[in-house]
């Protein structure tokens, strides 16, 4: 049955059957995997959504409506900075959490929605991508449960990327900065819901109703998945790409691999990447 293949062969199983379809994050686990279901999808015609459902965010959207109007100008830097907890129970609920054939660590599985958010927000080209990553506290798993990576873009801008499972003893934030010559914004929260600093030059009357905001939530999932739904309805209606491609996966997952090829090879790695995945990472830790 479809449903008992890897989740890459449920892909292409869907889009050669002419199927539309949501993959959960992340897209793929090597790049390879990722750019043939961009291709086949292309071939067949069919729409694929990755499932990042935080660029929904109330935050988040004032905040990208921002950055398109060019209110931050020229950018400085950002970063991402997710700060979770995981325990041994998480773990336990999946077989294949925390490995490097199905899964990988916390940058893959819990990091990657605000690496999305951090890569979609500083647009450009990531150039490069150096990185450390470690197994403090998960001996259990075969994957990393901290890393820390610096990205370079090709405008000169840079950005940091921090993500753990190893908080006590709770989730405590995920949390996005922005830093432009003439805006700054901090989202923080749970899951990026919330603003916690709206700072512009050309302060404008509407920016009183977004200074403070915070978006309730349930779970550090956040609100955002009703929302990317309805969007792939629309674009199969409509006829265009949906809000969250592919492609958008794709870059998110690129960057996740670069970390890990990084830590891998104790070296900055060069992008694009080509032929990586996370079972390369067999025997790291």
């Amino acid at each position: 049955m479809i449903d008992e293949l890897p989740q890459f062969l449920n892909c292409l199983a869907c889009i050669d059957a002419g199927k539309n379809l949501i993959v959960e994050k992340p897209i793929a686990l090597s790049i390879t995997d990722a750019n043939e279901i961009i291709h086949r999808a292309d071939e067949r015609g069919v729409k694929v959504s990755a499932c990042h459902q935080n660029r929904f965010n109330v935050a988040v959207q004032h905040t990208r409506r921002a950055m398109e109007e060019g209110r931050f100008g020229r950018m400085s830097h950002g970063s991402i900075h997710v700060r979770w907890n995981r325990g041994k129970d998480y773990y336990d609920q999946a077989p294949w959490r925390g490995t490097w054939a199905q899964d990988g660590g916390c940058l893959m599985n819990q990091c990657i929605h605000g690496v999305d958010l951090l890569r979609w927000m500083m647009g450009g080209e990531v150039v490069s991508v150096y990185a450390q990553t470690r197994q403090r506290f998960h001996r259990y798993l075969e994957a990393e449960d901290v890393g820390v990576a610096v990205l370079s873009f090709a405008d000169g801008s840079v950005a940091i990327v921090e993500g753990t499972a190893n908080v006590f003893p709770k989730n405590l934030e995920e949390t996005l900065c922005l830093f432009g010559e003439n805006g700054t914004v901090k989202i923080g929260g749970a899951s990026t819901n919330n603003i916690d600093v709206w700072e512009f030059a050309d302060e404008r009357e509407e920016d009183q109703a977004i200074v403070g905001l915070e978006e309730p939530t349930s779970n550090v999932y956040g609100n955002g998945h009703s929302s990317l739904y309805a969007d792939v309805v629309e674009s199969i209606r409509e006829s265009r790409a949906p809000y969250v491609d592919a492609r958008a996966g794709r870059d998110a997952l690129e960057i996740v691999l670069a970390i890990y090829k990084s830590q891998k090879t104790s070296l900055p790695v060069e992008l694009p990447l080509e032929n990586f995945a996370s079972s390369d990472m067999k025997g790291e830790f």
